[in-house]
Parts: C-alpha cells; structure tokens; sequence
C-alpha cells in the first residue's frame, strides 16, 4: 500500500514539475520576443546610451538643442534630419584635429547633397563665443564651416558616451546606430556605403 501510495505521489510531483517547468518556459519565451519598456528597444529610453543596432529613443528628435548655424544662434530640433543617414560630428574648441576635418563634412555636405545629413556636436566647450569664433573662422584665415553645430549638448553624450574627440556617430535612414568611429572612418567610401543602403538612397 505504502508503495502504491508512493508511486501515485511520485506521479503527481512529476507532472507538476513539468507543469511548472512548462510555465516556467513559456514566460521566458515571452519575455525574450517582447522587449520591456525600459529596454530602448523601441527607442523610448531618453537619456540611456544607445546600442548598436538600437534606434534613438523618440526624444532625439524632438529635444530642442541650441545650433549655431549661417552665423546665429538658434533653438532647433533635429526633425529636419529625420527620414535620411545622419553622421554626428563630435568636435571641441581644444581639437585642432576636429576642426581640421569641418572641410571634408563640408565637401562631403556638396557631393551627397540631401541624400545624407552632418551636424557637428560640441559637448565640451561653454563659451559661445569662443565656439562661433571656430565656425566662422574668425581670425585664422580658414573658410567658416557649411555645416550646423550643436553647442551646449549634454543630451547626446548621454547617448553616445565618449571621452575623447573627434567621434563619428553613424545613424541610417531608421535612427539606428551603425557605427561609432574615430576619423579614420570619415571617407569616400563609408559615406557613399551609408547613401547606398538607404532605402531608395542609390544615385
């Protein structure tokens, strides 16, 4: 009797276990196909570095930046940048290796036209002056830069934490990040690569 009493729990406990295993399994699946609000996933993870291959959250394009751009200070959003690659210039005052490369952003500004968007980014230096001075290139014979820099920016080394500059972030036609580089990477061929992989983007 003892034994038959035995084997009957011992049955019972099995097909419990593999209840609960199965349970167990089927929330881990879950779990695993649907990303958590808090994973930055769907990019709504203001503020958290981005990932490789993750979308910036929704409030990269909607957070309002102070851009200095034609010789004026301006509050500007980056909706305007939104549909089309977008490679952020990560420069300083102090980096005479940064500003030596504003001309190629800008030449590559005239060869790709709208087909791929550059905006420079000082996260560094909060003399404004100082900084219009750079873009202008007031006082050092060099030719003001074409292209729009954010000053002031804490938000986007949020984002793309760095140390040191310059720092090329690459962002596709989606706002997912595809590279984080040094300058080496700022060529023909990775910008050209970039334009041809957009969605209709080949010339």
């Amino acid at each position: 009797m003892k034994s038959i009493q035995y084997n009957l729990y011992k049955t019972f406990m099995n097909k419990r276990a593999r209840a609960i295993l199965l349970c167990l399994v089927s929330m881990f699946s879950l779990s695993a196909q649907t990303p958590r609000k808090d994973s930055g996933a769907d990019g709504s993870n203001p503020g958290q570095p981005v990932m490789l291959g993750f979308r910036v959250p929704e409030e990269f394009w909607s957070h309002k930046f102070m851009i200095f751009e034609n010789g004026k200070y301006i509050k500007q959003t980056l909706e305007k940048y939104r549909g089309k690659p977008l490679v952020l210039d990560f420069w300083a005052t102090w980096c005479p290796s940064c500003i030596a490369k504003f001309p190629k952003v800008d030449q590559f500004k005239k060869i790709y036209g709208d087909h791929i968007n550059f905006i420079l980014v000082n996260s560094f230096d909060i003399d404004t002056k100082k900084i219009a001075r750079v873009l202008t290139g007031e006082g050092t014979g060099r030719q003001p830069t074409e292209t729009a820099s954010i000053v002031n920016d804490v938000y986007l080394k949020q984002l793309f934490p760095h140390q040191s500059v310059p720092i090329y972030i690459w962002l596709d036609e989606y706002g997912r990040l595809q590279a984080s580089s040094t300058a080496n990477f700022l060529n023909d061929d990775q910008v050209r690569g970039m334009v041809e992989r957009m969605k209709g983007g080949k010339q």
